[in-house]
């Protein structure tokens, strides 16, 4: 069985490091230097030997593991992976109100802490991307895990806002790498049949990292937990992101039993490896011995297959550099480059508009409950308290018992989190025979629709259902977008892509959470109607974006 290749421009051959043989190590091209054309950094050739690559095509291969008991854990194990990125972005919403007096925070304050782990991502997400195409996914996905769950942890002891803001940083560099290898990395494992419900799967459990950091803020922040001591507080909310942080570092640690994306170790040219991974696969999947597996060899036809060598550690940083440069240089090719700057501005647009809103919506349900239960014969909107911050005057916010948080509103949030589950189940069963185009479009346009309804409602009830319709719908957008980056790219620039694309994303969250900081208590209507526009947009970008519905990966 042979696959058609599909050929793309860009990126480069040399540099590179790669795990094995007890060395360190970088890549450099199979084909002999005296091909001129393989020596430009602007060409990416496809494996030179594809008439004489025996054996079947990698998509063959994988769906002769057969499909089981290997790709559900790894799907289980992928999604909490995400379920932790969730948690560790969230959680920082959900303690603004708490933590407010501890930490001596104004609404630009906020706003920053909200952003500051945006950029981190932003950050993070592209040298892990770009590592990952050189290093490997599993590997550089458990390392950005630590860093992530470590960061967090330190974060809930540090006693100043400044120290706060910095480990929030180094958290989201940490949240910014596992995402684009995450998609990477379990896309790599799939058939074309089976793999846009599991990267479906994988973005729900974003919604599941929703409701764990909802649950565990319930049971933590409203109470008075922790200890005190001279000149250091461990309260309440630092319980809570205590709690927030071991997701990720369990999650490290169980892929310590997982293998490397045998797709990944073709580029290598590390085929015995490689078919070792699938043999694997297959025997967990079947029950059969390792042996029976029915494929014997592998082809690289259609890949950029790249060799290892040994150089010294100081060369292998130099060469990663390099490498990181070339990888990104080649998103621009000719071939590629309409598909990059699409993607770029749809992640941006998606990102400004869900993040601006979402990560306010426990700031405006706090101040939404509070006013109610002072004022209950009021009707008013979330922008007609600009200047309310409860207790009856904009100066003095902070109760005396520490805990500025409405319990209600702590499950205004948690069912906001549980609301996109019939999305995401929609989008698990649909996703390969509607197409992610479908839902990209769909759920853009009628999102940036629902933004515009935030402006007019005038009840907590209200706000909450339009919370739960807003969140359900931009859900199938980020499930669409998510395979479409896992699948858009070939493998060798795969969570390079994924890195670049989301850098623009950690932008518009920055941006989207920064200006609703600095324009809620002026005038919301502004980064309301800013959310809508943007929305909408992007959704209709979409349509432009080749079809990727069942199609092999490159």
């Amino acid at each position: 069985m042979r696959q058609e290749s599909r050929q793309d421009e860009g990126g480069g051959n040399e540099g590179g490091g790669g795990e094995g043989g007890g060395g360190v190590f970088v890549c450099v091209p199979t084909v002999s230097e005296n091909v001129p054309e393989m020596n430009d950094p602007e060409l990416v050739k496809p494996n030179m030997n594809d008439d004489m690559d025996e054996g079947e095509d990698y998509e063959a291969a994988i769906t002769a593991t057969g499909y089981g008991p290997f790709q559900y854990w790894l799907i289980l194990i992928g999604g909490f992976a995400n379920a932790s990125d969730a948690i560790e972005i969230l959680c920082v919403s959900i303690l603004l109100p708490a933590a407010e007096c501890d930490l001596h925070m104004t609404s630009e304050d906020k706003g920053w802490l909200s952003g500051i782990a945006f950029i981190g991502m932003m950050v993070g997400g592209y040298v892990w991307g770009c590592l990952g195409d050189i290093f490997g996914r599993r590997s550089v996905l458990m390392v950005s895990l630590v860093l992530n769950g470590l960061s967090g942890l330190a974060s809930s002891f540090v006693q100043t806002f400044p120290s706060f803001l910095v480990f929030r940083f180094i958290s989201g560099v940490g949240v910014g790498g596992s995402i684009p290898l995450v998609w990477a990395y379990i896309s790599e494992f799939q058939p074309p049949s089976k793999r846009g419900a599991a990267l479906s799967i994988i973005a729900s459990f974003w919604m599941v990292g929703n409701v764990i950091v909802a649950v565990f803020a319930l049971v933590t922040i409203p109470y008075d937990i922790g200890f005190q001591a001279p000149g250091f507080v461990y309260n309440s909310w630092r319980v809570f992101l205590t709690v927030c942080a071991l997701p990720a570092l369990i999650t490290a640690i169980v892929m310590m039993w997982l293998p490397e994306s045998p797709m990944f170790l073709l580029t290598k040219d590390r085929k015995d490896e490689a078919l070792d991974v699938l043999r694997k696969m297959y025997s967990l999947n079947t029950g059969k011995q390792p042996y029976t597996y029915p494929i014997k060899i592998l082809s690289t036809a259609g890949l950029k297959v790249q060799k290892e060598t040994r150089l010294t550690k100081w060369g292998t940083f130099t060469s990663a550099i390099l490498q990181t440069w070339r990888l990104t240089k080649a998103l621009f090719s000719r071939s590629l480059i309409f598909t990059t700057s699409i993607m770029i501005i749809i992640n941006f647009t998606i990102q400004f508009g869900y993040y601006g809103l979402w990560l306010w919506f426990p700031e405006l349900f706090n101040r939404l409950e509070q006013y109610y239960n002072e004022h209950p014969y009021h009707n008013v909107s979330v922008c007609d308290l600009t200047e309310y911050h409860g207790n009856g005057t904009q100066q003095n916010t902070c109760k005396d018992d520490g805990h500025n948080v409405d319990t209600s509103a702590l499950i205004s949030i948690l069912i906001t989190s549980i609301a996109p589950l019939p999305a995401n189940l929609w989008t698990i069963v649909c996703m390969d025979k509607l197409g992610r185009k479908f839902f990209l479009v769909f759920s853009m346009f009628l999102s940036g629709l629902a933004a515009f309804g935030v402006y007019l409602v005038k009840s907590s009830l209200d706000n909450l259902i339009l919370a739960c319709v807003f969140g359900a719908l931009c859900t199938m957008g980020f499930n669409a977008l998510d395979c479409l980056g896992a699948e858009l790219f070939p493998t060798h620039l795969r969570s390079t892509a994924l890195a670049v694309t989301l850098m623009a994303a950690r932008i518009g969250a920055i941006l989207g959470t920064v200006t609703f900081g600095y324009l809620v208590d002026l005038y919301c209507a502004i980064p309301l109607l800013l959310v809508a526009a943007f929305l909408i947009f992007g959704g209709m970008l979409g349509l432009v974006l080749p079809n990727t519905t069942r199609i092999a990966l490159m």
